[in-house]
Order: C-alpha cells, then sequence, then structure tokens
C-alpha cells in the first residue's frame, strides 16, 4: 500500500539554522520541498565530487566489504591530481598510438627509409619524389616520361607506389605525396617503447585499489554535505525566521512533534493539497514485498495519488512467468539454482526479496509446464509414470485441441485481470466526490465482460464460440454508463452528459482499445508455443545426431546443452517484454496509473 504522508513547516531561528538541519538530519523523516538546487558551495562540492568521479573512472572498482583508514580532504585533492595525471598521460599515448599506428599503416607498403635523405636532396638537382599512381595513371606516366629515372616500389590491387628522381611534369603534382617524419622502423620502435609505457601505466593504477576504496567513501562523504548543504540552502528566511516544509509518513508525525519541542520550532501539520507533488512510500508485507526488486529494476514508482499494485503485479507476473517459460524441465533447473543460492545466502543472513520471487516463479513454471507435460519439449518424459499423472488431459502440450483451451486460459485471464483494474479504480472513486463518478467503472468492467465473448469468437473459433444474445446488450450497457458517470464533476448530471458527449471519439477508441487489450493477452499463449518449438527443433536436431555414432551422441549433447540454454534466455527476454509489459501498460492503464511517483527519501545520516 502507499503510505499517507503529512505535509509538515518546521520554524528555527535563523541563528540556529545549522543546528536545525543537523536535528533534522538526525531525524532522518523529513523529506524536504527542494526549491532551490544550487549554490556556491553546493557547486564547489559538486565540481569536487566530478573529479572524484573522473579519478574512480581509471581506478579499480571499490570493493564492497574492504575498509580502509578514512582520507583528509587534502589528501584526497591530492590523490585526486595524481590519478588524473596520469589518466592525462594514457589519454595522450593512446592518442600518439593511434596517430602512429595510422602512418604506420599508410608507409607499411612502402618499405623501410629515412625521411631524412629525401629531405637532404629536396633543393639539389636529384630530388627525390614519391608517387601513389592509378593503374591507368601508371600507363600513362611510363609512356610519356620513359627517359625520367624511377622505381616501382610496390604494386597494389589499385594502383602503383613509385620513386622518381627529378622534378615531377605538373600533369601529375596531385599524386605527390610527402614524406614521413620518421622512418618505418623508428615508428614501430616508438609504438613498442609507447605500449610499454601504456602497459606500465595501467598496472600502477590497477594496484591503486585502497586509494579507490578511500576515495569511493570520501565522495560519499560529500554528497552527504552536498545534501545538508541543499536543505540548509532550502530554509527560507523570513526576518529572524527561517521556514522548511516537507513530507514524511502519517505515522511517524510524534517523533516529529517530540524533536520539534525539544529544539524549540514551530510546527505546522496539514494534509497535502490535491495539486502538491508528495513523494510516494509503499509498504507491504513480506510475501507481497518481494516484487519490489522487479520495481526497483525497472525504475517505477506509483504517484502518491495512484494504486500501488503490488499484489496483483505479483499474482499475475507469476502466472505470465510460468505461461511464457512454459517448460517444467527448465523450471525445474531454476528452482534448483534458486534454492541453492537461498541456502548460500540464508548462511551470511536473511534471503533477499529478489531470491525469493525467483524461486516463486520458477516454482510455478515447474507447476505449469507439469499439468501441460511440457518437459524440455520431449514428449517421452511426459509419458513416464509419475508424470502423465500430472497432466490436465484437456491442455496437454502433445494433443489436439489443447491450444484452443490454452488461448481460452488466457483470455480469461486477461479479461480478469482487466476487470480488476476497473474494480480498482471503483473503490477508489466510490470515496472521492462527486460518488457517482465511480458507476463509470462499473461501465467499463460490463464493456470488458461484452468484449471477451467477441474475442473468442475472432481469435479462437466462430462456431466453437458464437456470440452470446447477452454480450452486444452488456457492450451497450457498459458503453451507456461510461457515457452517463465517467465525466460526472460535481457540476450537475446533464453537464456531465454533455461533457461525455463532447468526448465521445475518446471514449469509444477507449472501448476498441479495451477490445485489443483483451486479445493482446494471446502473447502468453504464442510466446511459450515459439519457446516449445524451438526446443523440439534442437532435440531433432541432436537425435538425428546421436545415431551417428559416439562423436555424433557427443555433438548431440553439446546441441542439446547448447539449445535449450539459448532458449531458456531467449524465455526470459521475453519475459522482461511481455510479462511486464501486460502488467506496466494494459493492466496499468486501465487502472489510470502513469507511473509519475518519484520516491520518499528523508533527509538522514547515509554514512553509518
Amino acid at each position: 500500500m502507499i503510505v499517507p504522508m503529512t505535509k509538515a513547516r518546521i520554524l528555527a531561528l535563523e541563528s540556529h539554522k545549522s543546528e536545525s538541519t543537523k536535528e533534522l538530519k538526525n531525524l532522518g523523516l523529513l523529506h524536504p520541498e527542494i526549491t532551490v538546487t544550487s549554490s556556491e558551495k553546493i557547486e564547489r562540492l559538486r565540481e569536487k565530487i566530478s573529479s572524484i568521479d573522473r579519478a574512480l573512472g581509471l581506478l579499480p572498482e571499490p570493493g564492497k566489504d574492504q575498509v580502509y583508514p578514512q582520507i583528509q580532504e587534502d589528501e584526497a585533492e591530492d590523490l585526486v591530481a595524481r590519478v588524473l595525471n596520469l589518466g592525462a598521460s594514457l589519454k595522450k599515448l593512446f592518442e600518439e598510438r593511434e596517430k602512429l599506428t595510422r602512418e604506420e599503416s599508410r608507409w607499411s607498403n612502402w618499405g623501410n627509409f629515412d625521411p631524412s635523405i629525401i629531405e637532404s636532396l629536396r633543393d639539389t638537382d636529384y630530388p627525390v619524389n614519391l608517387l601513389s599512381l592509378g593503374l591507368d595513371e601508371w600507363k600513362t606516366f611510363k609512356k610519356r616520361y620513359a627517359e625520367l629515372p624511377l622505381f616501382e616500389v610496390r604494386r597494389l590491387k589499385a594502383g602503383v607506389l613509385i620513386c622518381v628522381v627529378g622534378e615531377v611534369p605538373e600533369e601529375f603534382l596531385g599524386s605527390l605525396i610527402d614524406p614521413p617524419d620518421q622512418s618505418l622502423n623508428s615508428m614501430r620502435r616508438r609504438i613498442t617503447k609507447i605500449d610499454n609505457e601504456i602497459s606500465e601505466l595501467t598496472n600502477h593504477l590497477s594496484t591503486l585499489d585502497m586509494e579507490s576504496n578511500q576515495l569511493a567513501a570520501f565522495k560519499q562523504k560529500l554528497e552527504d554535505q552536498v545534501e545538508f548543504a541543499t536543505v540548509e540552502e532550502n530554509f527560507h528566511a523570513t526576518g529572524p525566521v527561517l521556514i522548511i516544509s516537507g513530507f514524511l509518513p502519517s505515522n511517524q508525525v510524534d517523533a516529529l512533534k517530540k524533536t520539534a519541542a525539544k529544539n524549540s520550532w514551530g510546527l505546522t501539520l496539514e494534509e497535502p493539497d490535491s495539486n502538491e507533488q508528495v513523494p510516494t512510500l509503499t509498504k507491504n508485507p513480506p510475501a507481497v514485498r518481494i516484487i519490489q526488486p522487479v520495481f526497483d529494476l525497472l525504475g517505477t514508482i506509483p504517484g502518491y495519488r495512484e494504486h500501488d499494485i503490488s499484489l496483483w503485479f505479483l499474482m499475475f507476473f507469476t502466472v505470465f512467468f510460468a505461461f511464457i517459460i512454459g517448460d517444467a524441465g527448465y523450471g525445474a533447473l531454476l528452482l534448483v539454482v534458486s534454492i541453492i543460492l537461498s541456502l548460500k545466502q540464508s548462511r551470511k543472513g536473511t534471503v533477499g526479496d529478489g531470491l525469493k520471487l525467483f524461486t516463486l516463479l520458477s516454482f510455478a513454471t515447474v507447476v505449469w509446464g507439469a499439468i501441460t507435460g511440457n518437459w524440455f519439449a520431449y514428449e517421452p518424459i511426459s509419458r513416464l509414470p509419475g508424470f502423465r499423472d500430472l497432466i490436465i488431459p484437456s491442455i496437454n502440450t502433445y494433443t489436439q485441441g489443447s491450444a484452443d483451451t490454452v488461448k481460452l486460459i488466457c483470455f480469461v485471464i486477461g479479461t480478469v485481470h482487466i476487470v480488476i483494474a476497473h474494480s480498482i479504480q471503483f473503490f477508489r472513486k466510490i470515496t472521492e466526490k462527486p460518488y457517482i463518478h465511480a458507476f463509470g467503472q462499473i461501465g467499463w468492467m460490463v464493456t470488458v465482460l461484452g468484449l471477451y465473448y467477441l474475442v473468442l469468437n475472432v481469435v479462437i473459433s466462430s462456431s466453437t464460440y458464437p456470440v452470446p444474445d447477452l454480450a452486444v446488450p452488456m457492450i451497450g450497457i457498459g458503453m451507456g454508463l461510461v457515457f452517463l458517470f465517467e465525466n460526472q464533476s460535481g457540476e450537475g448530471f446533464f453537464r456531465g452528459v454533455l461533457s461525455s458527449l463532447a468526448n465521445v471519439i475518446p471514449t469509444l477508441l477507449s472501448g476498441v482499445s479495451s477490445f485489443s487489450d483483451i486479445i493482446s493477452y494471446i502473447r502468453l499463449y504464442a510466446v511459450g508455443l515459439s519457446g516449445f518449438a524451438i526446443a523440439q527443433s534442437f532435440n531433432s536436431m541432436a537425435q538425428g545426431m546421436m545415431e551417428s555414432g559416439i562423436g555424433g551422441i557427443i555433438a548431440g549433447i553439446v546441441v542439446v546443452m547448447l539449445g535449450h540454454t539459448l532458449n531458456l534466455a531467449m524465455a526470459g527476454l521475453s519475459v522482461v517484454v511481455h510479462g511486464v509489459r501486460l502488467n506496466m501498460l494494459e493492466f496499468s492503464n486501465h487502472v489510470g496509473n502513469e507511473w509519475a511517483g518519484f520516491a520518499y527519501k528523508p533527509f538522514k545520516e547515509q554514512i553509518q
């Protein structure tokens, strides 16, 4: 659930600004409203952090469990300067190496020679000139100027490299090439020397693991100072009085009152206005909280006035995962891995929510794969005693007609999912004025249930699933309720109806969208089927190989292992693309979530 928030305004004396900021930080409850984000002090701190970031980019990654003596500010600045100087030297060496490598590649066809000799002959009667000619140009040159002393250095596919002693005819001046600054051997020696210097500098930087951890810790300290300075800057002065406002969980108000009384602060508390940007804090029981790592991975946070769909997301995401992976063999492998990791993690402490979620998803996949008879897409396994007893005949992967039943299940899931979304909206809106507008959600639920029958008729079979007589009236009644109540704003019933008529096109398009949203749940069947077909193909390929002796058996085993590994990886990607989408797009659109929230981050001590 989304934790209710209270807006607090704190009044303190301007002379106690720094002390008040420290007390707020020690309290660790207030999410301050930030309007001033920059000052001279803050910018200086950010510049230092930026320099440390550049230095850390050159150093080994800081260790998580390693603790080193803290570094002082002047020591940190000296260390950053040294590291950045080493980085600048490395950059200069890489640039020089790149330039020399291009030159070496360009002159490798000419062979090794001393460019200073060519330079010394430039102003004599026997200047030496280098030319690069196309094949046709070369033929013309030899024909017209055969009397010139020339040497063919190398013949290439695209032309010829030549050396001419004497003045070059005017018509070929465009083919002249200036000699390099140094010989080919000199270039190669310098490249080798640069490689050695780069290796030395890189090795030196790689040994600075202690310094890397010290800098990372000092950076965190500076970030803490930036946060402190930012909060301090957001105390608004009104004469000798400072005011800062922010939000905190309503159940923590008593702690703030005690701190205010202790520090002689003035304090006002109120409910946030409807137009205020309020941070979001979600709090769920442990069984539901295991879905939070998915939200963290996606970076999605519901708005304060939106719905926390954690429970529904967890329930349906588990089903979607099982359908998309669809293979009990894959699920069993994932379950074994999750159990092993859980046992290892439990020895160090508590098992993380992400691992608990992984275990649940793996178990659900085993269940779905077992009742459909899909074990590594290999039918003989499903016929074994014990395995065959788990199969539900109507959804047996290897029997005709099961595909339509699975499609039906997908559409049932989709319809229920969308109806739940509108139910959430109904119970939320019925508590808000005007209450009457909640009945628009009843209209959408009735419409979706009517559309469900159309989907079965259109997508699966018109003969097996004829549209019942009640379907069209349901759609009509549902859309009627939407037109009557969806846009009621408390300014009069008929005004709300007129508003609906003005938005008739968007409303009708929303109805069409609901139809397509139900159909979109067919992806659960389609993606699962594609994974099954790919697994069968690898099985058939391997089986053919195994019929050709020991070598074929080994090759077949390799094909099976690599093939199923690749298929499992692709299925995992499909879960992210499709399983998450059905919750974050189809369901969220119907529940009214835009995921426009930002996290509750109280001002508190970050460095322990």
